[in-house]
């Protein structure tokens, strides 16, 4: 590999991708307005600033590109360690690994971090503060400024070790994906019998006997308004034009009208 980059060009390079990877995102190109502004430094250096020649490369970088916002690190290392190299074709095998990587770990990226670490973290957090307690918004931002650290040296390992990074490891991260999927799941079921809380209030009468509807049917399914509740609201959000927003405003008028007619307690 090129010793031509420094770990300050390599900084400058990151820190330029941090602050800038989502900022000119637009329908056409996605991304690769801000990977290429974060790979100018590197550029400039490794091609002695010749402008023309970067020109013609950035016509390559600037082609459609979009992944996981933090597993872009990894791809944004790796791609450069190629550059790096100067070789005559190292702008097209970037450019063809990273379009061939960032479906993948785009999909590990929302699987571990979105779905596990983030709804996660942040539904325990809710739990806990609905306790009374603020420790679990403590340990869910701790967590999560570890993980961004983690991303963070990710990119520099992702150069120095170049392509063999990302290829050699495919395993091993499908292996994390597919445990944080079960994982994500457990818990958020988890999440609907403890803190989801939709009880009937329904009551059933036979002569002197009185048998609350809700007891009947949690008798078939525990917690069977919750489980329902959750199963409408997630075919609800699968509906075309529907919004998370949308659907929080369905809920709050519904959850008032029935609780106002007796069909909710």
């Amino acid at each position: 590999m090129s010793n031509v980059l420094t770990k300050k060009d390599l900084r400058r390079c990151l820190n330029r991708y941090i602050f800038t990877r989502q900022s000119p995102f637009n329908y056409e190109t996605m991304q690769s307005g801000g990977w290429v502004y974060s790979i100018h430094p590197a550029m400039e250096k490794i091609y002695d600033g010749d402008a023309d020649l970067l020109a013609e490369k950035y016509k390559d970088h600037f082609k459609f590109y979009n992944t996981h916002p933090w597993m872009g690190n990894i791809i944004l290392g790796a791609c450069i360690a190629i550059e790096s190299t100067k070789d005559p074709d190292a702008t097209k095998q970037a450019v063809e690994m990273r379009t061939a990587l960032m479906g993948p770990l785009a999909g590990i990226g929302d699987a571990i971090i979105w779905i596990m670490f983030m709804t996660i973290l942040g539904a325990i957090a809710a739990y806990m503060a609905l306790e009374g307690s603020i420790v679990g918004w403590v340990i869910a931002e701790a967590i999560q400024l570890v993980i961004w650290f983690a991303f963070y040296k990710l990119f520099f390992v992702a150069y120095e070790q170049g392509v063999t990074f990302v290829t050699t490891r495919s395993a091993q991260l499908q292996h994390i994906t597919e445990a944080a999927s079960v994982l994500g799941l457990s818990v958020v079921g988890a999440l609907v019998a403890s803190t989801v809380n939709v009880k009937f209030g329904i009551t059933m009468s036979y002569g002197e006997v009185v048998q609350p509807v809700n007891d009947l049917l949690d008798s078939i399914i525990p917690h069977f308004g919750n489980v329902v509740t959750v199963a409408l609201i997630y075919w609800g959000l699968g509906r075309k034009s529907m919004t998370s927003g949308k659907m929080i405003i369905i809920v709050l008028v519904a959850a008032i009208v029935l609780s106002a007619i007796g069909i909710l307690a």
